[in-house]
């Protein structure tokens, strides 16, 4: 069974400092036993980055789908994943008002980074709470989660306006947070090939381990990565620069990283 010491223990030999930004994508089931349970590993991990920022999706795509629909801060849940459920709900952690993409923040910063993406109007916006990663040498935790997780990515590809991402439509949604409610006007993730784009960014994992992108370590029980956002930025705008369309399939990416080389 693991315990706080062994969690924390994991976390640090993974590479996180207490001073990182971390965004986690988590699959709670993959860690196994943990004494204590969910919140064991949860105060693991903000004692992990106390003097950074941690950071848990907690996206409401699945759900908010349709004009005039509302997402509820403080009561909707998250699509992805039981961990982002409990951390909603922690008292540590503020919520952002993006309608799609929400996520959680805990730390000092926590305030003015989920404000980042109050005029959003896309799911991912470049110098919105995920996109912002790339400018903070932030870290990506997939925690028992595959890299077709890797939200971030499409705030790249929303970086190098790779065609065919989004709805011609600009959907209505609201956001509620007690009192306050405000109103966005944002176009959705589409592409009429290829449903499920994220699906392709599994192909980027064996690249981003041979460039020291990323790094694999066992946390409890689970196989996790953890991916560097700057790094992780400049190998797919390296990819799309030479093929605007080369996450949009799964075809072979590899020749386009022969010269590339991390900054």
């Amino acid at each position: 069974m693991h315990n706080y010491d062994s969690l924390f223990n994991d976390l640090k030999n993974i590479g996180i400092k207490d001073t990182d930004w971390v965004m986690v994508h988590s699959s709670l089931k993959s860690v196994g036993e943990i004494e204590g349970r969910a919140d064991t590993l949860i105060n693991a991990m903000i004692e992990a980055t106390k003097n950074g920022l941690l950071v848990f999706p907690t996206h409401t795509w699945a759900t908010i789908r349709e004009d005039e629909q509302v997402f509820d801060v403080n009561n909707s849940d998250s699509c992805v994943g039981a961990l982002t459920n409990i951390v909603r709900k922690d008292s540590r952690f503020i919520r952002s008002n993006h309608p799609t993409h929400s996520v959680c923040a805990c730390g000092k910063e926590a305030n003015s980074y989920i404000h980042l993406d109050d005029t959003a109007t896309t799911p991912t916006p470049v110098n919105g709470c995920f996109g912002i990663l790339k400018d903070k040498n932030a870290k990506i935790l997939f925690l028992g989660a595959p890299l077709t997780k890797n939200t971030f990515v499409h705030s790249v590809e929303e970086y190098m306006n790779v065609p065919n991402r989004f709805t011609e439509h600009v959907y209505k949604f609201y956001s509620k947070n007690n009192d306050e409610i405000k109103e966005y006007n944002m176009v959705r993730h589409f592409n009429a090939k290829c449903p499920h784009i994220s699906d392709n960014y599994e192909k980027l994992l064996p690249i981003m381990l041979e460039h020291k992108i990323a790094k694999m370590a066992k946390i409890g029980d689970s196989l996790s990565y953890l991916v560097d956002a700057k790094g992780c930025f400049e190998l797919v705008c390296h990819i799309l620069n030479k093929d605007i369309d080369a996450l949009s399939d799964m075809r072979d990416i590899n020749n386009y990283c022969n010269d590339f080389r991390k900054s």
